[in-house]
């Protein structure tokens, strides 16, 4: 009878069952940046009075992303939380979608004197959209979380910047679906100067990468457009944190809210 799978947690080595998954394709999913850090992000005790504590994990699906490459994984995990150090007996709900983290990206342009913004438009099947307007985004492997999004950019704007340019919204990660999916997100502004021309050129360009069925189209907006344009969750996160950075820089309070 072949080994049964299993994973380390606090010390302990828990099993992980994948009844509709083979093996190799399991081994493949343990192995991933993404499930190694859902693991540890579950391990982490922020406090000694409550934490959870995961008995074993079922591998329900995997989505293959090429031959080589995991891109999604759903899990039941049997999990249960401990409270002033006693495990509560009844499990909390362990359904989880890992698609690892991303990083978004809000461009800031002044041309004249004003604000625009690039939103890149693309098909998003599972909200049935065929010209999804989004804030540039992307998903970060196992690499530099800065080191991704300068990648992104370049891949679906065309635009080149250094890691320095990127100045950081989020202290702490953005979590836009916590109930069910794994993906926390970085946001990053950078703020640049172009011509009316430069602005002109990007406008309707079309980016992406064609081997991962990528059509991007760029749209530039003015600033004060974009939340009317979209209800990507990123771009009005990242168009409020900006906002209030700014309000608080020109004020030079230390707690600034939008009206």
């Amino acid at each position: 009878m072949p080994n049964p799978l299993t994973v380390t947690f606090r010390d302990v080595n828990i099993p992980i069952t994948h009844p509709k998954v083979s093996k190799k394709i399991a081994e493949k999913a343990i192995a991933t940046p993404m499930f190694k850090r859902w693991l540890e992000r579950c391990e982490k005790k922020p406090n000694n009075k409550k934490y959870i504590n995961i008995k074993g994990v079922e591998i329900q699906s995997v989505d293959m992303f090429g031959p080589k490459r995991v891109g999604f994984i759903k899990l039941e995990s049997e999990a249960y939380l401990v409270f002033n150090g006693k495990e509560i007996p009844r499990p909390v709900p362990g359904i989880a979608l890992l698609r690892g983290d991303s990083v978004g990206i809000l461009v800031v342009l002044s041309c004249n004197g004003k604000k625009y913004t690039i939103l890149v438009e693309q098909a998003r099947i599972p909200i049935g959209d065929a010209a999804c307007l989004e804030m540039p985004a992307g998903m970060i492997d196992d690499e530099n979380v800065k080191y991704a999004a300068v990648k992104e950019m370049e891949e679906e704007c065309g635009i080149k910047l250094k890691k320095s340019d990127l100045i950081s919204l989020t202290p702490d990660k953005m979590l836009p679906s916590p109930g069910g999916c794994d993906e926390a997100i970085d946001l990053y502004y950078f703020e640049k100067k172009v011509t009316v021309k430069e602005l002109k050129e990007m406008q309707g360009r079309i980016h992406g990468k064609k081997d991962e069925g990528e059509h991007i189209r760029l749209m530039v907006v003015p600033f004060e457009e974009a939340p009317k344009k979209t209800g990507d969750s990123k771009l009005l996160s990242a168009l409020f944190l900006y906002q209030n950075k700014a309000r608080v820089s020109d004020k030079g309070c230390s707690l600034c809210v939008i009206q």
